[in-house]
């Protein structure tokens, strides 16, 4: 059962108020001259949705949320130590049912020096969210470990790997299945230019339902790593991939995938991000999807303490199989937000965002927009 939580989410609000204004700036832990530190963090924010199901029902609703959290830095010695807690409330207006109470944790361990670097992390959560796929809101408990090696073999040539798990169980809702996720992947990277590496590699990928469905995905591809072209920075992937049913008489499926980050920095003060994403996904309802996103992101820092953004996105999702029933989502959105910085103890921001998905299956055809009013702070 689902708890409502008036109370408790005013009592966050109001601790969090209280966190902003009230405490010294000494409530910042160090010690082991500063190679050790401890953070506490908190936001407080109204939210207005006018579609919390992402239906066709468009059932709209104003949310109450608030968040206490900590944060352990470690940096000495050969191992350092990343760990965070917190905790999130939410209580809705109408729809009390779906109000929550979700704690989250993450620790990550990173070797930064030596011939050999990486990272270790594992994080565990609880998630509540609208869930297009399903056109319902949705709880989860989400788990997950990653192990990140690099190993440079000479000057010009340097290997990467990495092992991923994750699993995603499901609450109190009988038509979504439980998913288990882990893959290998490994890269060979070489130095092209003093500003450009290329890469390629190979990702092994398996996925199990509690349903009783079983991928493999198998991934070959390459790219580049730094400066992609003139002015724009990060990472760009392309490959072809096979998604194999392991049930036996299953169905395959193939195509292209890829993905990009990357920041176009115009001026001191103006920057374009770009985010491009193909990749099979399993669905909370057990279905196969062939999902391709990309996004815009321009952000205007007016002053030090005054920043503007905006983006847009849009995506295409195709349901595969017989299961899929020829279903196929398409989406655009688009978002603004100004953000003000008063100090280090207090960051405010206000965002209005919009959706609209276009749907073979009419239930699916909906539009979403939201409002969010939002502080934050971290001492």
């Amino acid at each position: 059962m689902k708890p409502s939580l008036p109370k408790v989410a005013w009592g966050v609000t109001g601790a969090m108020g209280f966190l902003l204004f009230s405490v010294p700036a000494t409530a910042l832990v160090r010690w082991n001259e500063a190679k050790d530190q401890v953070y506490v963090k908190g936001t407080a924010a109204w939210i207005y949705d006018s579609n919390i199901y992402t239906n066709s029902d468009a059932e709209a609703d104003s949310i109450i949320q608030g968040s206490v959290g900590a944060e352990y830095r470690r940096q000495a010695g050969l191992i350092g130590v990343n760990a965070d807690v917190g905790f999130t409330i939410a209580e809705f207006g109408e729809n009390a049912d779906e109000s929550f109470a979700n704690p989250t944790m993450r620790v990550e361990f990173t070797k930064d020096t030596g011939r050999t670097t990486g990272t270790f992390a594992f994080n565990g959560n609880r998630s509540s969210r609208a869930d297009p796929a399903a056109n319902a809101r949705i709880d989860s408990w989400n788990y997950g470990a990653d192990l990140r090696v690099k190993y440079p073999v000479n000057d010009r040539h340097t290997f990467s790997g990495g092992l991923d798990w994750r699993r995603q169980d499901y609450e109190n809702n009988a038509a979504l299945v439980d998913l288990n996720t882990s893959s290998l992947s490994a890269d060979w990277f070489y130095v092209f230019t003093e500003e450009r590496d290329l890469f390629g590699g190979y990702r092994l990928r398996f996925s199990e339902s509690s349903a009783g469905n079983k991928y493999a995905d198998h991934s070959i591809s390459g790219g580049i790593s730094g400066r992609i072209i003139r002015g724009l920075n990060g990472t760009a992937r392309v490959g072809y991939q096979v998604r194999k049913d392991l049930r036996g008489a299953g169905e395959t499926f193939n195509g292209f995938n890829a993905s990009m980050t990357s920041t176009w920095n115009f001026t001191r003060k103006i920057s374009l991000s770009v985010r491009v994403s193909k990749d099979f996904n399993v669905t909370s309802t057990n279905i196969s999807t062939d999902a391709t996103t990309g996004n815009l992101d321009l952000q205007y820092a007016r002053t030090a303490k005054l920043v503007l953004g905006t983006g847009i996105g849009v995506g295409h999702t195709k349901f595969l199989g017989l299961e899929g029933g020829d279903r196929e989502d398409t989406f655009m959105s688009y978002y603004g937000r100004i953000l003000y910085t008063f100090s280090e103890k207090l960051i405010i921001s206000g965002t209005y965002s919009y959706f609209q998905n276009w749907s073979t299956l009419v239930f699916s055809d909906f539009e979403r927009d939201s409002i969010t009013f939002d502080a934050s702070s971290r001492f």
